[in-house]
C-alpha cells in the first residue's frame, strides 16, 4: 500500500513574482481539477455524474484502464476521492485540502493511499509515483494559477 502526502505553498507574499490566489480562486480551481480532470492531464476522458449539490461520481478512462470514483467536496476547502469498492478496480483515496495558517498564506496538502503490488525488480516504483504525484499536482496549481490570471476563477 503506498501512502504519500505532501504540501504545496500557494502564495509567497514575499515574492512579488508570484500571482497570490484568493482562498476562493483556489477553491474554484481544485474544484475544475476534480470535475475535469483531463484539462490538466493529456490522454484522460473523464464522465461525471452529480449525485449531490456537493457529490459526484466520475469514470476516468486512461487507456485500456478504467477507475470509477466518488468525489465528495467539503465546504472547509478539502475535496475527498475514493475509488467505488463495489467494483473490481485498483483501490485508491486521496484528499486535497486548502490550509490558511496565517490570512493570505495558502498551502494545499495532497494526501494519497493507494494498491500497490510491488513486483521483483520493481521497488523504484513507490518511489516514481510518489514523484509523479508530487509534478502533477505542481503542474495543476500552474494551471489554477494561470486560469485564475485570466479570469476564469473569482
Amino acid at each position: 500500500m503506498l501512502e504519500f502526502e505532501h504540501v504545496i505553498q500557494i502564495n509567497d507574499l514575499t515574492d512579488r513574482d508570484i500571482m497570490v490566489l484568493d482562498r476562493s480562486q483556489l477553491w474554484e480551481g481544485l474544484i475544475f481539477r476534480a470535475r475535469r480532470p483531463d484539462k490538466f492531464v493529456n490522454n484522460l476522458a473523464v464522465e461525471t455524474e452529480d449525485l449531490a449539490s456537493d457529490e459526484f461520481e466520475r469514470v476516468i478512462t486512461v487507456g485500456k484502464s478504467k477507475f470509477i470514483e466518488r468525489v465528495v467536496m467539503y465546504p472547509d476547502g478539502r475535496i475527498h476521492t475514493k475509488t467505488i469498492e463495489d467494483i473490481e478496480q485498483l483501490s485508491a483515496e486521496s484528499m486535497t485540502q486548502i490550509e490558511e495558517p496565517e490570512a493570505g498564506f495558502l498551502f494545499v496538502r495532497f494526501t494519497y493511499t493507494r494498491e500497490l503490488e510491488i513486483e521483483d525488480g520493481g521497488e523504484n516504483l513507490e518511489d516514481h509515483l510518489k514523484a509523479a504525484y508530487l509534478q502533477t499536482d505542481r503542474d495543476a496549481i500552474e494551471m489554477i494559477r494561470t486560469l485564475a490570471d485570466s479570469g476564469v476563477f473569482g
